[in-house]
């Protein structure tokens, strides 16, 4: 009997976030699925793909996850290596443990699940996501694409009014608001650069998380350590929210920066959220300048 890559995934974790992952036998799978807390579980969850859950994997990369289901039953999921996704109802543990047996023992009748249509982004909810973040250039890009458009736009009007026959008034008052644009925008790249290095890891289930200001002066917090969030929006929302940044003020006096360049705005906030999508962390706006943000 082979060992197959199993994991766990609680009623708090995000899309990705496993914990306890090990090669298992079919006894331990077994073992671990029937004292799987599903009971407790259930309470103030959504059923869905990310859940309560154990999820084995075998050699051919097909997938079998276990989740809840309504009415105290259990939903089996299989994943095939063509990202097919089925899905099979069991009305309790014994016909669940029927079911893992065949899938160790590959032979899982997969005719008797009902094979889901749409097939977009399903693996995400079966691979284990790293939750690593760090700076890249091409998100820096990204974040600043239409920036740069207008910074060209500028300069071009700004070009056609010098060598055009517009007033001088006009030509000045044109140029200071492009300087002021060429500084601000210089200011966000300054920024990006001097935070190049930054790291963080942080998932939505794990309390402890890390960060530095580069992998020598990496960290571990305890979100139940912070005393509250201050959020300073920069320029654009949610997600190209560019030049925004988060300053974490921890109960010891201790605070941390961590910049929208690193991890967007809507993806930090998620980190702490619970099974329901409440916030378990208080976040209170803020405003400070766009230059300050190391």
């Amino acid at each position: 009997m082979p060992l197959l890559n199993v994991k766990v995934q609680h009623k708090n974790y995000e899309k990705g976030e496993f914990c306890d992952e090990q090669p298992r036998s079919l006894d331990e799978t077994i073992q671990l699925i029937n004292t799987f807390p599903w009971d407790a579980e259930r309470t103030l969850t959504v059923v869905q793909l990310t859940g309560p859950s154990v999820t084995i994997r075998n050699e051919q990369a097909n997938y079998l996850k276990t989740g809840l289901y309504f009415n105290g039953k259990y939903c089996l999921y299989y994943l095939d290596g063509r990202n097919h996704l089925y899905e099979y109802h069991a009305a309790d543990l014994a016909t669940v443990n029927k079911l893992v047996t065949d899938f160790f023992n590959a032979v899982l009748d997969v005719s008797v699940f009902e094979k889901h249509f749409v097939n977009i982004g399903n693996k995400a909810h079966f691979e284990t996501a790293s939750f690593e973040y760090r700076q890249s250039l091409w998100r820096v890009l990204m974040l600043t694409s239409s920036l740069l458009l207008f910074g060209l736009l500028f300069f071009m009007g700004n070009a056609a009014m010098l060598f055009g026959h517009t007033p001088a008034p006009f030509v000045f008052m044109f140029s200071i608001v492009f300087a002021i644009y060429c500084w601000l925008l210089f200011g966000i790249y300054y920024n990006a650069y001097v935070n190049r290095h930054n790291y963080l890891h942080i998932s939505r289930g794990n309390n402890v998380f890390y960060f530095g200001q580069n992998t020598d002066t990496i960290n571990a917090y305890n979100k139940t350590d912070i005393k509250e969030i201050v959020s300073y929006e920069g320029r654009g929302q949610g997600n190209f929210n560019v030049g925004g940044s988060f300053e974490v003020f921890f109960n010891n006096g201790e605070t941390i920066k961590i910049t929208n360049m690193l991890i967007n705005n809507l993806d930090f906030r998620g980190k702490f959220l619970d099974s329901m999508d409440n916030p378990t962390i208080r976040f209170m706006p803020g405003r400070k300048s766009l230059f300050n943000m190391k």
